[in-house]
């Protein structure tokens, strides 16, 4: 009723991904409520990381909710940080969420390796674009907008950018330290692929995979499929939906032992379309 409401009476009249992006926190902010539970960090901290988030919100468009980075961080923050430990950011448009990340970073022990084309999204397959709403070229930002993001509002410092298509960087070499969380949105499953490629030789044990985009139904079927895990080298993982869009990868060992966190059977939910 209330997204219904929106799209008919208030989204006629902004204009603009970042108009849209502050209206729909009236509702989303309540999201972060979930850093208070971020421990790892004294209670300023956590209140000093919200309030640094929602001006990212404020003034740079992105496409995640507060609830959504508000997972990831807590699970950066689950364990601590060993040293030399990394994140990585696969996918980060005008740099909204990698400025969050590299707060979280910051405070809690990591460096964040961000990779991007910075030429928006590949071009999509005929196929890809049968069962998906085409977003070729879509989400293009230069590296520019990207650092004066960071420099603005983020830590660049703790901060290492790879240009280039991800079938040049990531799945040609993998990341050169040990993963402690990736997190993937690049709206594309021949993407997927691509980074899992080049992350899983580099994951940490207790390493966390999430991806952005399982709302999108190639991705979400190439991420269930048997066979993409084959191609991989590693038993088929177990895909938890946590929300619309974001879901956690739990990646299995190669003996086929499960991950520490993967209790559970195979989550059946189906892909639901992009919300708002």
């Amino acid at each position: 009723m209330v997204r219904a409401a929106y799209v008919r009476f208030i989204r006629p009249y902004l204009s603009g991904d970042l108009a849209r992006q502050r209206v729909k926190l009236v509702w989303h902010v309540w999201g972060y409520l979930g850093l208070l539970r971020l421990y790892r960090l004294p209670l300023a901290a956590r209140l000093g990381v919200i309030a640094r988030f929602l001006r990212i919100d404020w003034m740079v468009p992105h496409a995640h909710r507060p609830r959504e980075i508000a997972t990831l961080c807590l699970a950066l923050g689950a364990t601590p940080a060993r040293p030399g430990e990394v994140v990585v950011e696969a996918g980060c448009w005008q740099g909204g969420g990698s400025a969050k990340l590299s707060i979280a970073c910051r405070r809690l022990g990591y460096r964040l390796h961000i990779y991007d084309s910075f030429a928006g999204v590949e071009v999509m397959s005929a196929a890809d674009r049968a069962r998906s709403f085409d977003f070729s070229g879509s989400f293009r930002a230069s590296a520019d907008v990207l650092q004066r993001n960071l420099a603005r509002f983020g830590e660049p410092d703790v901060c290492t950018i790879h240009p280039g298509w991800f079938a040049d960087t990531l799945a040609h070499t993998p990341v050169p330290a040990s993963v402690k969380l990736a997190y993937i949105d690049c709206d594309l499953a021949k993407g997927t692929i691509e980074v899992l490629r080049g992350v899983l030789p580099s994951l940490a044990e207790d390493g966390a995979v999430f991806s952005q985009d399982c709302h999108i139904p190639n991705v979400f079927d190439v991420l269930n499929d048997a066979v993409t895990w084959t191609a991989l080298g590693r038993p088929p993982a177990r895909i938890e939906r946590l929300g619309p869009q974001l879901a956690r990868i739990h990646v299995r060992e190669h003996d086929g032992t499960r991950s520490r966190e993967d209790h559970e059977g195979r989550h059946d939910a189906r892909p639901s379309s992009r919300t708002f």
